[in-house]
């Protein structure tokens, strides 16, 4: 199952969360700048490679997170769990587009991919049920400075 998405990026940020979240947004820390994400049971956000714009998501929904895209310049993976009523939302803080995934327990794979200069950022999130959660920044461009061991917390953004 693939379905694309489109929306505005701000303040460069997309984040992922569970719709009935009351404080969705991160609270961001230099920490968290530096390894490109910042999350919290129920809430994901992933530092974007522009500060704003058009930003055209593909999320997949698999068993096995399988290879990167050979255009990926960054990739996080972070546990993620879909709520029982499977709402969730997907985008930045102008706009978000809710989804109904199926419930669960999810490694959630963020890609960033090179641009292709038609003013649009090309992103690839995959929710993978069958691999194990965690944390990784498995593939970190020039902006990302993650320390070895990861910032695992974040406080809701007021």
């Amino acid at each position: 199952m693939t379905i694309t998405i489109k929306f505005e990026v701000s303040y460069s940020q997309l984040a992922v969360f569970a719709s009935a979240l009351s404080q969705p947004y991160n609270d961001w820390s230099d920490r968290h700048v530096a390894q490109g994400f910042a999350w919290r049971p129920g809430s994901v956000s992933f530092r974007t490679l522009s500060e704003t714009g058009s930003h055209v998501v593909e999320i997949d929904l698999v068993d096995h997170t399988g290879g990167m895209h050979p255009d990926t310049v960054r990739a996080i993976e972070v546990p993620f769990d879909v709520p029982d009523d499977g709402a969730i939302e997907i985008g930045s803080i102008a706009e978000t587009v809710p989804l109904a995934l199926p419930a669960g327990s999810f490694l959630l794979r963020c890609e960033f991919r090179r641009s292709t200069g038609v003013g649009e950022e090309r992103v690839r999130l995959t929710f993978a049920k069958k691999d194990a959660p965690r944390f990784a920044v498995i593939r970190a461009d020039s902006e990302l400075s993650p320390d070895e061991l990861l910032l695992t917390t974040a406080e809701p953004a007021c």
